[in-house]
């Protein structure tokens, strides 16, 4: 069987990725998804936006649900390969018992600009961005990514991490950081996004988010984490358990 990816996640491919996320922080791989497969997800997002309506919503582990075409990516031998390649090389955890972690975030209707500018550190060592759709224009119309890379080391202490988290999570933080971005005199930490292409980064050490979308536009990503450096400790379950029980309040009964 043929991966969905473009290229393969050979021990010297990974080691050369995971040196350019060091160095580079977020690395582009363009063209890395098959069209056919892309297509595919496309279709399976399509479906979905129509059950929710043009309006933000997500969805935590999508490709678990029965007949999800996301399934496709998430059981590919290949693409697990790259996530245990370099979670292993980002960090010392048992890679291979680490679970995959997707979701899939929508950013649509006339809220777009209201869900931007949202910063935060991941929970897990490294994280995969799979653009599905993305708006044209500018890149403060579009939705990019705005990342700073490699902020911070990996905490020995969930406590320290939580804390960290909260420092970026929360109105007046938001309101700095999309002040300080607004102002800006370059845009050498922001990535223009394009399906097809897959983007990654260090999603623990690395503080991100994204720009403003144009209203009533359509921006949906597919986002892979893996590895947990605090192995499954209370906090972290506190945070993922909390997230999916805001982000199913928003979500309609009908949805996949």
């Amino acid at each position: 069987m043929s991966s969905v990816l473009n290229f393969a996640s050979t021990p010297d491919y990974l080691d050369m990725l995971a040196s350019q996320l060091d160095s580079k922080g977020v690395v582009c791989i363009e063209d890395a998804v098959r069209p056919e497969s892309l297509a595919r997800w496309q279709r399976q997002l399509d479906r979905l936006v129509d059950e929710q309506g043009l309006r933000y919503f997500s969805l935590i582990q999508p490709w678990k649900e029965t007949g999800s075409a996301f399934a496709e990516i998430a059981t590919d031998p290949n693409f697990r390969t790259l996530l245990v390649g370099l979670t292993e090389r980002g960090h010392q955890v048992n890679a291979m018992t680490s679970d995959i972690y997707n979701v899939l975030r929508v950013v649509a209707g006339p809220n777009g600009r209201q869900k931007s500018f949202m910063f935060h550190y991941d929970a897990s060592v490294i994280t995969v961005l799979v653009p599905l759709r993305i708006p044209e224009g500018a890149a403060d119309e579009a939705g990019d990514l705005i990342a700073y890379p490699n902020r911070r080391p990996i905490r020995r202490s969930s406590v320290v991490n939580a804390l960290e988290k909260l420092w970026y999570q929360n109105p007046v933080a938001r309101h700095y950081m999309s002040a300080r971005i607004n102002n800006r005199k370059d845009d050498r930490q922001i990535y223009r996004l394009k399906a097809g292409n897959v983007y990654l980064f260090w999603g623990y050490r690395t503080l991100h988010a994204n720009l403003a979308c144009r209203p009533h536009s359509l921006r949906a990503t597919l986002l892979f984490h893996h590895g947990d450096p605090h192995d499954g400790s209370l906090v972290t379950r506190a945070i993922r358990w909390s997230r999916r029980i805001r982000e199913s309040r928003n979500l309609r009964k009908e949805a996949v």
